[in-house]
């Protein structure tokens, strides 16, 4: 009875394996072709303002955040785009953010009359703003705390254009990041959200606000999640944006058009706020029946700090797995709905059955391979099962690493090639085992969970001020 049941087991592990592993090539072929066609446009001077580039507005929810605040902002006033604001919206700090960028940047206190529209979204008492005649492009919105939705929110209301980008508050964004995101709303007007890619900027050198050079650190869990995040946007959200199912527009870069997340009321008090409204957006507009794009441009790039030990690396793992199944079991009645098109029928079976319960059968089959191993009825098949899982792994971070290579050339020295190959190799030894129990403790005590910031410990970036700071001035 026994050895038929772990024979069962066995079959249901091999055509999961199967199925996954078959979803994850056609993501990379469908990727790969994709990337070529935009870096073949990054080389040429497609990339410039016109008369036609829309104004922008960037938003950048931020609490706590007085490590980074001000090289973030500081980096944005160095943008190559002719015509933006930022609003940076204080979420009830506890720390020194607002005194920081009052400081930095000579803001003033100053009276704001915006009248409440039909669609203005409720938001937590706003305290007042801050603004400066150096500095005109910048506005302080200092309010109580309600939540980096509810903080995002706020930042849309008082959004002055019809394009808003949404940044986390310890990002550096490349010079031309805004032009390559607002690419797609120029070459549709059907598009309606924009994507950027997130890379890892621990160890990175940033001077007067530009990255000046990329290298890898020391840190052996932060090298492993430079791959992650390699695998994650190089080999998977590129093929979703092909078919227009991307799911999440992540939360550290993002372009919406406004009118859109004002006719839905903004962003909900959810853990997952980005992914949440990726697939509202999906549902409201495909019920509409109005023809819409939501896209994601590879070349667009956000840096961003990631944690630096375990227990942050859990923390934040945690919440973003409680924000994806908040977020799945919200939209449920999505889930193979004709109505939803590709993202009922491919997007969010993917989704659920591969991204929210693959740790819950990853883990069953850890727990099989011992007890089976204990008790002498291992067979050869499930090793090769396993052997086969573990290549697999290794083959697509290698794929995304190489990727990575020919296309943007960030890590030019061959250490570093070989150290991020190395890290490949280990991932799925040390690092995947972890990340599986992390996800599978999201669903302890989800309901309970609080909707609130998550919070890792931030380091202030290697970053010099001087030029930076004269030539926002300027602006």
């Amino acid at each position: 009875m026994m050895y038929e049941i772990y024979y069962w087991y066995s079959l249901f592990i091999f055509i999961y394996f199967f199925v996954i592993n078959g979803q994850y090539i056609i993501l990379i072929l469908v990727s790969s072709r994709r990337l070529r066609e935009y870096l073949r446009l990054s080389k040429t001077d497609f990339y410039v303002a016109t008369e036609y580039t829309p104004s922008i507005s960037i938003i950048v929810p931020a609490r706590n955040e007085e490590h980074t605040i001000v090289d973030t902002i500081t980096s944005l006033f160095r943008l190559d785009y002719p015509d933006f604001e930022i609003v940076v919206v204080n979420d009830g700090s506890t720390d020194q953010t607002l005194e920081k960028l009052i400081q930095h940047f000579d803001l003033k206190p100053v009276e704001a009359s915006y009248e409440k529209s039909a669609d203005w979204i409720p938001c937590e008492t706003v305290h007042g703003f801050y603004s400066s005649f150096v500095y005109s492009k910048l506005l302080v919105v200092d309010k109580t705390n309600g939540g980096k939705s509810d903080a995002l929110n706020a930042g849309i209301n008082y959004a002055k254009h019809a394009l808003f980008c949404s940044i986390d508050a310890d990002s550096i964004l490349e010079k031309q990041t805004l032009l390559k995101l607002v690419q797609p709303f120029l070459n549709s007007e059907d598009t309606v959200a924009v994507g950027g890619i997130v890379r890892v900027a621990n160890g990175c050198t940033i001077r007067d606000g530009v990255l000046k050079d990329v290298t890898l650190p020391f840190s052996p869990l932060i090298i492993t999640q430079i791959i992650e995040y390699l695998r994650a946007f190089l080999t998977n959200r590129i093929g979703w944006e092909k078919i227009n199912s991307l799911l999440i527009v992540s939360g550290a870069i993002g372009l919406f058009k406004r009118s859109v997340v004002m006719e839905l009321q903004g962003y909900k008090n959810t853990i997952g706020e980005d992914m949440e409204m990726t697939l509202r957006m999906h549902k409201f507009l495909r019920k509409k029946r109005r023809k819409y794009r939501i896209d994601f441009a590879p070349d667009a790039v956000c840096w961003t700090q990631v944690p630096t030990n375990l227990n942050s690396l859990s923390n934040q793992r945690i919440r973003w797995q409680r924000g994806m199944i908040d977020s799945l079991w919200l939209h449920r009645d999505m889930l193979f709905n004709p109505r939803y098109g590709t993202v009922g029928f491919l997007a969010l079976p993917y989704f659920w059955i591969f991204e929210m319960m693959g740790p819950l059968i990853e883990a069953s089959g850890y727990v099989v391979l011992i007890l089976s191993i204990l008790s002498g009825i291992i067979s050869e098949f499930f090793i090769f099962v396993f052997l086969m899982a573990y290549l697999f792994g290794f083959f697509f971070s290698l794929v995304a690493i190489f990727i990575n290579e020919i296309s943007y050339n960030y890590y030019k020295k061959y250490k570093e090639i070989l150290k991020l190959i190395f890290y490949a190799l280990l991932d799925p030894v040390w690092y995947r085992p972890f990340t599986v129990y992390w996800r599978i403790k999201a669903f302890v005590g989800y309901k309970k969970s609080k909707r609130q910031w998550g919070t890792i410990k931030r380091e202030t970036f290697m970053m010099d001020h001087s030029s930076a700071q004269n030539e926002a001035a300027q602006q």
